[in-house]
């Protein structure tokens, strides 16, 4: 268990979202198995320098990219 309380959060996800993070290990660093945990600190560092990057993306343009997929 994550004994310092102050430097970690948990979530839930779905089944099928977890699944796909079992995929998506794979495929984030090829040649290296990241941690679950890792994978998602990671996805979610990555989009957010993608959004600072690019102010003119809302969280409707991001909401809708997420519906198609």
């Amino acid at each position: 268990m994550c004994t310092d309380k102050d430097h970690y959060r948990s979530i839930s996800l779905r089944n099928k979202v977890y699944s796909r993070l079992e995929t998506l290990r794979d495929k984030v660093t090829p040649g290296t198995q990241l941690s679950r945990a890792k994978v998602v600190e990671k996805l979610i560092n990555d989009s957010f320098s993608s959004l600072n990057a690019n102010p003119e993306i809302t969280n409707e343009t991001t909401e809708k990219r997420y519906q198609k997929a």
